[in-house]
This record gives structure tokens, C-alpha cells and sequence, in this order.
């Protein structure tokens, strides 16, 4: 069975911008980024950003058959863009509060 993982996590005030940057950079370096997640085993990434009247979240939508190897392998890869995910991550998200995450109901896709 395939996981599915949606998270959120507030942004620091201010550093929405920032984070929108850096999702710009990362489309920018597409052949990059997907070699990254053809190594950590990551089928599907999408980010998004959530606002309301407390602030700003970032919302993930991740697909992989084993998303705890997918944690663990991003946690240990040596390249450059994920190195620079991580450093922007510190910085723009909120430290030291709970990442949401979200029961999964159900799946569907039409793709295999």
C-alpha cells in the first residue's frame, strides 16, 4: 500500500515571501528536485500555502510507498537542494510547535 501524507505547519510572520522564493527556486531546479525524490523514494510532493486570521501554514501533500524511509533518506541525502530545503525550513517555519497531520480517508488515482 502506497502512503499518503498531508502535513501543515505555521510560517513565521513575515517569512511567506521567503518561502514562496524559495518554491519558485525549486520549480527552477525541477531535474534536480525530482532526482531527489526519485532517491529518497518520494513518488509525489506538493506544497502549499494556507492563510487565515492567525497566519500563514504550510501544507504538504507527499506520496511514497514507505514515507518513514522517505523521512530517514532526506534526513541523511548530501544534495545541495535538499541541504538548502532544510536551512530554508529552520528558518521560515515555526520551531518548537507540532506538524498537523491528517487522517487519510481514502486515495484514489487513476495512475500506478
Amino acid at each position: 500500500m502506497v502512503d499518503v501524507v498531508l502535513t501543515k505547519q505555521r510560517i513565521e510572520p513575515s517569512e511567506t515571501d521567503r518561502l514562496r522564493e524559495w518554491c519558485t527556486e525549486i520549480r527552477e531546479r525541477e531535474t534536480e528536485a525530482l532526482a531527489t525524490l526519485r532517491d529518497e523514494g518520494m513518488r509525489e510532493e506538493a506544497a502549499f500555502v494556507e492563510s487565515d486570521d492567525e497566519g500563514d501554514y504550510l501544507v504538504y501533500f507527499m506520496k511514497a510507498d514507505d514515507i518513514d524511509a522517505v523521512y530517514e533518506a532526506f534526513e541523511e541525502s548530501d544534495h545541495a537542494i535538499d541541504e538548502a530545503h532544510k536551512a530554508v525550513m529552520r528558518d521560515v517555519l515555526v520551531s518548537g510547535e507540532n506538524v498537523a497531520e491528517y487522517e487519510l480517508l481514502y486515495h484514489l488515482t487513476t495512475s500506478k
